[in-house]
């Protein structure tokens, strides 16, 4: 059969509220899938469903409908009815939660030979997938009762051969009712790469008796019963969630609630399912799994239910200020600065951070058992402590960009590990991002994420600060005795003043004025470089009155210093030395024939 032939039906509702029918073949329907990348309300709608929020919107409601097994036409009181049948079936496998594994049930759809096509349903958690089958004789086309129970059967046995081979619910699409499948349809969807198969071999369906439609959401391979009694049972011990940051089932031990919620894994759902077996609940671990990754665990963004709970609650007292207290040092806007910083994170949290992500990192340096690590864990509340990480390596630059999504705290432990070249360039970069643009597993494209995580640093050592021009956006803390972190913190009003001062928009970045006194306070925390260290043992700086001054340039002052200290003692190029003399504090600088000369004088042990 010709694929550009095989017709199916657009239903739309118009502005006046009417229906409008109109035929579109497979091939154009691929086309508009993929024109639709870009669509506003697809990507509104798959933004709610994603953000657990009600995206059952009239707007959505008026997007185009596709039927397959049925070329449509209205009746004289605008109903639509039936004008004849086409050998094509429209299916629906899902929930799938996890964006990678729609793009892999894809493929693995075309296995079979009977697909004609498959594309990633409007919501972004389905998998529609058109069959083809052989119709009956020409004799029973005309006969409604025969087609509905051929299309009945037809849809029976293709739902249980994909649902097999998909591992995931099949039905058919838009049917959830028990009424004719001949209806099955689903609204106009976007897809960068829907799945067309030229020629299809058809599903004969002859013989299949009939039987009930699946109507579950999960493929459950043990009888109701058995699904009651494990769902009971599971339920007796643990509570369960979806984890729609981090993309992940999770459960929480009701007898040992603080030990907060944790990720299910392989070990633990066999644990399950030996003590589901072990209380006479037949279930093995592959059924365990069904029901821990179907729709009827509950959807949290666990972020957005905490900032909630926070709103309007705050009783008007400084609590950031009080926590910040607990770090003696004398940095004197520390309290200032830490306060801006923490807004900052709250408001990364909250989507405030549109143009610009959370720039402002607080470095803590201190000696050993200065409790500085314990200090930045606490500064999460036990039920987002899931979110803070501190071993991240930064070679891994991948990594980090969806540690930023997934995370809500990241601690740059030990500071001065990182590399002069990751300092300088991917983490000054990094931190100002407000999204990350990432390709999942199994993706064909690159997505904006909504980037989550603030950053914070700590170090043993002072002089940890590389990038002279990048050193505002961090603000060195020297902690002078160690971190007061046995106090109880009341995270409730901790939070609640800080979603009190996002929602008015009280400054949580650097203006001109504080970048000038971060840039002059961690100049004495700069990493030496060999230019640095021998400049300062040849050259003072001066202003153009002195006697002693001289105007030399960039390469004057280079060429210089490795005449008296040696051709390899300077280890950076003119170009580095250049624009480091550029960040010398204090030093004047004035136009030239040959480029940019400053006025400095020889040491006096020079002269």
């Amino acid at each position: 059969m010709n694929i550009q032939n095989n017709r199916l039906t657009m239903v739309r509702i118009d502005k006046k509220q009417q229906r409008r029918v109109s035929p579109i073949t497979l091939r154009k329907l691929m086309d508009r899938l993929k024109a639709n990348v870009d669509s506003n309300e697809i990507a509104a709608l798959r933004h709610k469903v994603k953000s657990n929020g009600r995206y059952m919107l009239d707007k959505h409601e008026l997007l185009h409908r596709v039927y397959a097994s049925a070329w449509l036409k209205k009746s004289d009181n605008g109903a639509l009815v039936v004008a004849n049948y086409t050998d094509m079936l429209l299916l629906s496998a899902g929930p799938i939660i996890e964006e990678e594994r729609l793009g892999q049930l894809k493929q693995v759809a075309r296995i079979l030979p009977s697909t004609m096509a498959a594309f990633v349903g409007s919501s972004g958690r389905t998998l529609k997938i058109i069959v083809q089958v052989t119709l009956p004789e020409e004799s029973r086309l005309g006969n409604e009762t025969e087609m509905d129970l051929f299309f009945r059967k037809a849809y029976h046995a293709a739902s249980a051969i994909y649902s097999s081979l998909l591992n995931v619910a099949v039905v058919p699409s838009g049917i959830n009712d028990g009424s004719s499948p001949v209806m099955a349809s689903c609204r106009i969807s976007a897809d960068e790469s829907p799945l067309l198969i030229e020629k299809p071999t058809p599903l004969n369906v002859d013989g299949v008796e009939l039987a009930p439609m699946p109507q579950t959401e999960t493929a459950l391979s043990i009888d109701d019963n058995d699904v009651s009694a494990l769902i009971s049972f599971l339920a007796k011990k643990y509570d369960f969630r979806y984890n729609t940051v981090r993309g992940a089932t999770e459960y929480l031990e009701k007898e040992k609630p603080y030990w907060g919620w944790r990720p299910i894994d392989l070990r633990f759902v066999n644990g399950l399912s030996l003590d589901a077996r072990e209380a006479d609940i037949e279930a093995r671990p592959k059924d365990v799994m069904t029901y821990l990754n179907s729709s009827r665990i509950r959807a949290v963004d666990p972020v957005d239910e905490y900032i909630f709970n926070m709103s309007y609650k705050w009783d008007g007292h400084d609590h950031i200020g009080d926590l910040a207290d607990r770090v003696k040092t004398d940095l004197k806007q520390w309290k200032k600065w830490f306060r801006m910083w923490f807004y900052g994170m709250v408001a990364q949290w909250m989507g405030y951070n549109h143009k610009y992500g959370n720039s402002i990192v607080p470095l803590l340096v201190a000696p050993q058992s200065y409790h500085k690590s314990t200090f930045c864990r606490q500064l999460l509340p036990p039920e987002l402590r899931w979110g803070y990480l501190d071993n991240l390596k930064f070679d891994n630059q991948k990594l980090v960009m969806q540690s930023m999504v997934d995370f809500l705290l990241i601690n740059i432990d030990e500071f001065n590990s990182i590399s002069k070249k990751t300092q300088e360039g991917f983490l000054k970069n990094t931190i100002q991002l407000a999204s990350i643009s990432l390709k999942r597993p199994y993706s064909r494209r690159v997505e904006s994420e909504r980037r989550r995580a603030s950053f914070i640093a700590t170090s043993n050592m002072t002089d940890v600060l590389s990038d002279p021009s990048g050193s505002r956006r961090f603000f060195v803390v020297n902690v002078t005795s160690p971190i007061d972190t046995d106090k109880p913190i009341n995270y409730e009003q901790l939070y609640a003043q800080a979603v009190a001062a996002v929602r008015n928009n009280e400054r949580r970045w650097f203006n001109d004025a504080d970048i000038e006194q971060v840039m002059a306070h961690n100049r004495k925390y700069a990493l030496l470089s060999s230019a640095d260290m021998y400049f300062n043992d040849y050259f003072d700086t001066t202003s153009p009155d002195d006697p002693d001054a001289m105007k030399l340039t960039a390469s004057e002052i280079y060429d210089y210093i490795r005449k008296r200290a040696g051709a390899t003692a300077v280890t950076e190029s003119i170009t580095t030395f250049g624009r480091y003399l550029s960040n010398v504090p204090d030093i004047q600088k004035v136009h030239v024939k040959s480029g940019t000369a400053y006025y400095v004088k020889f040491r006096k042990k020079e002269g």
